[in-house]
């Protein structure tokens, strides 16, 4: 049987939620169904193409609140699924999830789901703002049939806020494929490439550059490191995002131009990996880190931040080194402490890997999203779903 479902991801741009629906899409394509994207970004519309993954950018969906450029959206894609039936609709994103769950609705698509990568309000958020965008997320959970959440975390603080039914609720865990971080070349020749010396130890950080990834902590903290540790190291910080301009302002104001590069998008992941010899992660807010995922896989040890969903993925910190968020002195100590003891990094490395094959593959993932699928297909096809509510 042939299944037609679409994406909608909406202008967000390229990242670690952006590769999971590539591989969702790749999946559906791979069982015979017909898999579409709809996002406006054209570093994902790329990747999607290259993978023979059909897009469109039939509606506009920005980031940004604007009533009637949103409205506006709103009536394209209602009048675009109406017009190009679909099976499945399958959102992403708080903007995209709110404006698709919507048009599907409207146009009566059979299944709905929602998937959270992070909701709007996160750990950082004021109580008010809390509660404000989780009555908004009240009003779109009638507006579908499952909202998976990709951290058991969220599920629960989705539960505690009353966003929707224990029932409506799915906790489908992020997963990767180990592949995805295999390197391309060897170790030496990466160095190389880089411009690293061969006696420099490569601290790495990835992720869109923006505030919730928290790298500017993680500046600071180099800051600080640079005064305690005689060695010469490096920090490459890996991606692209808004705060670029001013995270290079901050490294030259401090005088780490010899210790902090960035270096923008990099396709070869596994590359960054395989010569990194610690992975340091300082986000505020995250839904589940696909770069904590990586870093899992690639067997390295890693600092991250106490935030719930880092809390879950490294077994409560058993598989990771943790420290508060938005603290560069701790930050700079754990480096230093990491740094200094091998054998401890050894030990964080080899728990983390164990934990992510025991918890966070990509093959796990799928096959819970192909049975999630499975059932609300056929709740559709027999009425028996519950109409929004």
């Amino acid at each position: 049987m042939n299944v037609r479902i679409l994406h909608i991801v909406g202008d967000s741009k390229y990242g670690g939620g952006s590769y999971i629906i590539l591989r969702l899409a790749q999946m559906a394509h791979a069982a015979g169904w017909e898999p579409w994207v709809l996002t406006t970004d054209p570093v994902f519309q790329q990747v999607l193409a290259e993978n023979d993954i059909s897009y469109t950018d039939c509606a506009f969906i920005a980031r940004e609140i604007n009533p009637f450029r949103d409205l506006r959206a709103l009536r394209e894609l209602t009048t675009y699924l109406r017009t190009h039936r679909f099976d499945i609709v399958h959102t992403h994103t708080s903007k995209g999830g709110f404006i698709g769950r919507r048009a599907a609705w409207n146009a009566r698509v059979p299944a709905i789901i929602h998937t959270v990568h992070g909701f709007a309000f996160h750990e950082q958020s004021s109580p008010v703002m809390v509660r404000f965008y989780a009555s908004i997320e009240r009003m779109a959970a009638r507006w579908c049939h499952k909202i998976v959440t990709v951290s058991r975390y969220h599920r629960e603080w989705a539960m505690q806020l009353k966003i929707a039914t224990p029932s409506k609720l799915v906790a489908i865990p992020n997963g990767l494929d180990p592949l995805r971080v295999e390197p391309s070349q060897p170790v030496d020749a990466i160095r190389r490439a880089l411009q690293i010396r061969p006696d420099a130890p490569v601290i790495l950080s990835t992720g869109r550059l923006a505030t919730q990834k928290g790298f500017e902590y993680l500046i600071e903290a180099v800051n600080h490191l640079k005064r305690q540790h005689s060695q010469p190291f490096q920090v490459i910080i890996a991606g692209e995002g808004p705060l670029k301009d001013s995270l290079q302002k901050q490294i030259h104001r401090l005088g780490l131009d010899a210790y902090v590069r960035l270096i923008g998008f990099y396709k070869a992941i596994g590359d960054l990996y395989a010569i990194a010899d610690l992975v340091v992660l300082p986000s505020l807010w995250e839904g589940l880190s696909i770069a904590l995922l990586e870093a899992m896989a690639s067997g390295k040890p890693i600092i991250t931040t106490t935030i719930g969903s880092n809390l879950e993925a490294t077994d409560q910190g058993r598989a990771a080194l943790l420290v508060p968020p938005k603290d560069a002195p701790a930050l700079a100590r754990a480096i230093l402490q990491l740094l200094s003891d091998p054998d401890q990094s050894a030990r964080y490395a080899h728990l983390a890997y164990n934990h992510f094959v025991q918890h966070y593959t990509e093959t796990r993932m799928l096959e819970q999203y192909h049975q999630l699928y499975r059932e609300v297909l056929d709740a559709a096809r027999s009425d028996t779903r519950c109409s929004g509510k």
